[in-house]
């Protein structure tokens, strides 16, 4: 049985073939499609039996072609923009990261029964808890470069690879961000999970024995480029297989009456010319732009009255409280 004080550190060392399997009948869906192309300009005549059987509108699957490309090709642009932003945002916490104590929070309690499994995987809540910790102990702290004024306790939602609560913890903080606060342990589980060899604290490799994870694996950057690889060689496919059937639509376009050679094309340019950027890279730097302000600036602030462990409670709990102080709150 997995221990849960054991980090799950990333995607599994097989996660590229899984990609790569996971992809093999949509290719073959499409050989379809594409054979039902290849074959059309032969039925395409009002003398031939077949021309009044149900069919699949060559359109329809220039339409399937151009968004299943558009998705790869958000997927390149994620692979390759948001995931080296992530990691090298990710990496100034080690050079640059300042070390403050606080409390990491977690709630591992399923509240949805029986969809506690699909709720988990839709939205990955047991990926998240809390980190708490002093603002003033960031303002004194020599490094500190932030010119306002700091007070009170800030509460920030993160992502923990050690699913259980810890109290009086190393965080890490940059110091222009003091609402930029990371647990240190998790942020090393993050650094191990896209380095080729990166040596965790002490205790770590006796806990990755366990059959929960080990460093060998961790998905690393060159399990990262595979799946580049791979969605480049899909996007060939794609961007091959739109422009023959625009091609065979030329064909056919004066035989059937739903299909149409200008408009095959000028469907084609438009998503290649406008939809695949707007999407692809837009998207992608809106979703840093999102993630880059959670990271950073993101968390809730407050004063929890006197230093008494029930009102501390009180503030860190909010609408959910535990039994034990600091140690379980509701994800939301």
């Amino acid at each position: 049985m997995a221990n849960d004080s054991i980090p799950l550190l990333a995607l599994p060392g097989g996660s590229v073939w899984q990609f790569f399997v996971f992809t093999i009948p949509l290719f073959g869906i499409y050989c379809y499609f594409l054979w039902l192309a290849i074959n059309r300009p032969n039925i395409a005549d009002p003398d031939d039996e077949q021309f009044y059987e149900p069919r699949i509108r060559l359109t329809d699957i220039l339409y399937v072609f151009l968004t299943t490309w558009v998705l790869f090709a958000s997927l390149v642009t994620y692979m390759t923009y948001f995931v080296n932003k992530r990691r090298r945002l990710s990496k100034r916490y080690e050079k640059e990261g300042i070390v403050i104590l606080g409390d990491v929070l977690y709630d591992d309690e399923n509240r949805y029964g029986n969809c506690g499994w699909l709720v988990n995987l839709l939205c990955r809540k047991n990926d998240y808890g809390y980190v708490v910790y002093d603002l003033e102990k960031v303002a004194s702290h020599p490094a500190c470069d932030y010119k306002g004024t700091l007070e009170g306790k800030i509460k920030k939602k993160v992502r923990v690879y050690h699913r259980y609560p810890r109290e009086q913890v190393s965080i890490l903080v940059l110091p222009e961000y003091p609402r930029s606060g990371q647990p240190k342990t998790d942020l090393e589980a993050d650094w191990a999970s896209f380095s080729e060899t990166y040596l965790m604290s002490e205790g770590y490799s006796e806990a990755a024995e366990n059959n929960r994870a080990s460093i060998q694996q961790v998905m690393s950057r060159d399990r990262s480029i595979g799946i580049i690889l791979i969605s480049l060689g899909w996007l060939a496919f794609l961007l091959l297989a739109s422009v023959f059937v625009c091609l065979q639509i030329n064909e056919i376009s004066g035989v059937y009456d739903d299909e149409s050679s200008y408009w095959a094309w000028t469907t084609f340019t438009i998503v290649m010319a406008g939809v695949t950027p707007v999407v692809a890279i837009g998207g992608n730097l809106i979703r840093w732009k999102m993630y880059e302000r959670w990271i950073l600036k993101s968390g809730k602030t407050g004063k929890p009255d006197g230093s008494s462990r029930q009102s501390h409670r009180n503030y860190l709990s909010a609408s959910n409280e535990s039994e034990e102080d600091g140690a379980y709150v509701q994800m939301t």
